[in-house]
């Protein structure tokens, strides 16, 4: 079961993923950077510990991103059936009354 994961790293591309993943969890702790406590400012106007927060989420959604181009189709046994709330074709073709 856990080799046939999507975080195993059976292609570079997952390797990358999940180390970027992990570098982002160790990045999430802006505050022992000294952030926290900064008078810097980007730009003359944006704080610093703000512009690294907005480059965090622009970095994670590229993540995302990437993960979600990159992760395999799921197997058909994990599609919608018609116990599960899926509808069918004549169902949804007479509006789905009978």
């Amino acid at each position: 079961m856990i080799g046939d994961s999507f975080w195993t790293p059976k292609r570079p591309v997952r390797l990358a993923l999940l180390g970027a993943v992990l570098a982002m969890v160790a990045l999430h702790q802006s505050e022992l950077f000294g952030l926290m406590n900064s008078q810097a400012l980007i730009f003359g106007w944006i704080p610093v510990q703000i512009a690294y927060d907005v480059a965090y989420l622009l970095v994670g959604t590229g993540i995302l991103a990437v993960m979600y181009l990159v992760a395999p189709e799921p197997p058909a046994e994990h599609e919608a059936t018609v116990e599960d709330g899926g509808a069918t074709d004549s169902a949804a073709a007479d509006g789905g009354e009978h």
